[in-house]
């Protein structure tokens, strides 16, 4: 009886839009990305993978010339808090990028560098500052281009425009 109602009663499918497969589809990738950029960058509770033995001098991290057994307490709490900071900091720069400053040996050196780096002198500062507000006047509809795609790119450019305090005036 059971098995005759089951086969009698119209069974519903349930529909997935486009959209939806969409969805789940980006999140897998973004799920790749995540684990890809994990094993290059490491996370909180683990390092990132050495894949190149070439790598080993920039993977190993900052070391000490004085031996850290013949170090005094508070000169070994020192440098696990200096060697953790270092740590976290590099893990979190993407290869390609740390790669660039591989003769920094402390936090603050790697630190101010970075600084350095991204925010530029006043001359390069005002250059890129000319150079978005020159964007953001003739930024326009790309042949080709969604509208998610624009829309990424002009909330990109916003964002650039807020760190580099240029005022939009349209």
């Amino acid at each position: 009886m059971a098995s005759y109602l089951a086969n009698s009663i119209p069974q519903q499918q349930p529909s997935i839009s486009a959209s939806q497969w969409a969805l789940v589809s980006n999140q897998n990738q973004s799920i790749q990305n995540l684990l890809l950029s994990e094993s290059e960058t490491g996370s909180n509770n683990r390092p990132p993978k050495l894949n190149h033995m070439n790598d080993y001098p920039s993977w190993k991290g900052p070391s000490t010339s004085a031996g850290y057994a013949n170090m005094l307490e508070d000169d070994k709490k020192a440098y696990d808090l200096e060697k953790k900071a270092f740590a976290i900091l590099t893990q979190a720069l993407h290869k390609e990028i740390y790669h660039q400053f591989g003769y920094c040996k402390t936090t603050k050196s790697l630190w101010d560098a970075l600084v350095a780096r991204g925010e530029g002198n006043a001359a390069s500062r005002k250059t890129r500052h000319d150079l978005l507000k020159k964007e953001f006047e003739s930024f326009q509809f790309l042949e080709n281009e969604t509208l998610n795609d624009m829309t990424s790119r002009v909330y990109h450019l916003i964002s650039e425009m807020s760190s580099y305090n240029v005022n939009a005036t349209h």
